[in-house]
């Protein structure tokens, strides 16, 4: 066979079959980044509700506890709420009788040892807390913004049905993402809350 009948791609023709791979594959990389944003939004949300509920679980164990005396010697509080409503800080103190000074087991009558004065606060997007009056706050959760509309204005962690001597208190605790959600470009937030009745004895 002659070289003068064989023929290879014209100039146009393998012009557009580049353009027709570049479309495929600009489409194709289109996709895969919006798969990797809904995925990146998924797991922002996961983390968000897991934060939020964590939390909630670990102060409703504590509010729970608050009041408990067995031993009955000598009265003490059941919670303190926050004396100070007019800043951005909200905390509560849990107290409860649950060992004696030694660590063991067995109340003591007064509330002093580690675990049985807890002053909970949320400040700065934090949820920190002090388990006794002598022990160095630890932080509990961060990204804890509690403005569930995202209007700027934080709403109360704490929220007792009365006050003084509240026998009801309302735990509200709004977890926010720590960046901006990439497919809507608003932040995530996610709010829980939990009613505690508290015990007035034992």
């Amino acid at each position: 066979m002659s070289s003068r009948n064989q023929r290879g791609f014209s100039l146009i023709e393998t012009l557009i079959s580049l353009v027709i791979l570049l479309l495929a594959m600009g489409g194709l990389a289109s996709l895969l980044i919006q798969n990797a944003q809904v995925n990146k939004a998924q797991r922002m949300t996961a983390d968000v509700q897991g934060n939020a509920r964590n939390c909630l679980s670990m102060i409703v164990q504590k509010l729970r506890g608050a009041g408990w005396n067995p031993m009955s010697i000598s009265s003490f509080p059941v919670v303190l709420t926050d004396t100070d409503s007019s800043d951005s800080i909200s905390e509560i103190t849990v107290y409860s009788d649950i060992d004696d000074d030694a660590g063991t087991l067995y109340p003591d009558g007064d509330w002093n040892d580690l675990d049985e004065e807890v002053l909970i606060r949320h400040v700065n997007n934090q949820i920190i807390w002090r388990r006794s009056p002598n022990s160095p706050f630890i932080v509990l959760a961060t990204n804890i913004s509690n403005d569930a509309d995202g209007d700027g204005t934080i709403e109360p962690m704490f929220i007792p049905d009365v006050t003084p001597n509240p026998s009801r208190i309302t735990v509200q605790i709004t977890a926010q993402s720590p960046v901006p959600d990439p497919t809507s470009g608003r932040f995530i937030r996610y709010t829980v809350s939990s009613d505690v009745y508290l015990r007035k004895s034992l």
